[in-house]
């Protein structure tokens, strides 16, 4: 496999970036303010993270030290996915926007 020229053109960051924008447009607004401190800021700082360390991984000039940060993205990922049932659950968002 090749060396991509951006770690814009991964596949995984353009999924997590699509996630990221996702939040910002259609999730963060529905959270109540109360919310704006503990929920909302643990979900977009996942959302960045994620895709940060994607970035930062293929900046890296080993394989091995790159697999590190795609680790930690893949944790983001998860807490995203933590939050986001949370916010479901608490009848923040609707199943279908959780969808």
């Amino acid at each position: 496999m090749e060396k991509s020229d951006s770690f814009e053109e991964l596949i995984c960051w353009q999924k997590a970036y699509q996630l990221k924008r996702r939040i910002k447009e259609e999730v963060i607004c529905k959270l109540p303010k109360y919310e704006q401190f503990e929920l909302k800021s643990q979900i977009l700082r996942a959302s960045r993270s994620a895709t940060a360390n994607i970035a930062e991984g293929w900046g890296r000039f080993h394989y091995l030290d790159s697999n590190k940060f795609y680790y930690n993205s893949r944790g983001s990922l998860a807490e995203i996915l933590d939050h986001l049932i949370e916010a479901r659950d608490d009848k923040y968002i609707s199943k279908d926007l959780f969808f």
